[in-house]
């Protein structure tokens, strides 16, 4: 009898167990990667499925899709003072951002889905060994010490780098690009080679992100 008692017991305490609500996990915190400096006109960032204004001094997430409205502009800094800058119905999201400050490495890639945007790097890309690579629709950019422009221009997609060193892979070719030089991207998605860029392309191609 006491044995009969004792399996009873037991298995109504499993039978509780099993019933029993499981706590959900804690939700991981959003990472801080840097702010807003600037916006002019409409801009939002979308993380996790929900979407909020941007506005001055905002904190930008690990993870954010930031996106500019028509006629519209974003300014971003990054935690290792890298300068972000979109143009308008542009989209941007940061995939990658590792920074520690006290061995001077890390590594940042971005994503530039549309839109024009203009890249000046911070202390991770001048970190020895970093890895900073920016992928458009139209190429992958490999960067080093580094402003650089890319977006669209004169019926292609243009890379215009002001200091620095790129190296622009398209599907149909590769060209590094060093101060003063650019290309231009057919949509076939073949460079048009390595050029210097005259005084009124590089206003215009600038003028895509410029912000009064």
């Amino acid at each position: 009898m006491r044995l009969r008692a004792a399996s009873a017991g037991l298995a109504l305490a499993l039978g509780a167990l099993a019933v029993a609500p499981v706590a959900p996990a804690r939700a991981e915190e959003p990472r801080s990667i840097g702010l807003v400096d600037k916006v002019q006109g409409a801009a939002d960032a979308v993380s996790a499925g929900r979407m909020r204004d941007l506005a001055g001094q905002d904190p930008i997430w690990f993870g954010d899709r930031l996106r500019t409205g028509e006629d519209s502009r974003l300014a971003v800094q990054l935690d290792d003072e890298t300068r972000l800058t979109l143009g308008e119905k542009a989209t941007l999201t940061v995939d990658r951002f590792v920074y520690n400050p006290e061995r001077g490495a890390g590594t940042l890639a971005l994503k530039v889905a549309r839109g024009a945007f203009l890249f000046v790097g911070g202390k991770v890309e001048a970190a020895q060994g970093a890895r900073v690579s920016i992928t458009t629709a139209s190429a992958t950019l490999g960067v080093r010490g580094t402003t650089v422009w890319g977006g669209p221009l004169d019926g292609g997609f243009g890379v215009f780098v002001a200091e620095g060193r790129v190296t622009v892979r398209a599907r149909r070719g590769t060209v590094t690009l060093t101060r003063g030089q650019g290309t231009l991207i057919d949509g076939n998605g073949r460079p048009d080679g390595v050029t210097t860029w005259g005084q009124p392309r590089i206003q215009r191609a600038l003028a895509t992100v410029a912000i009064p």
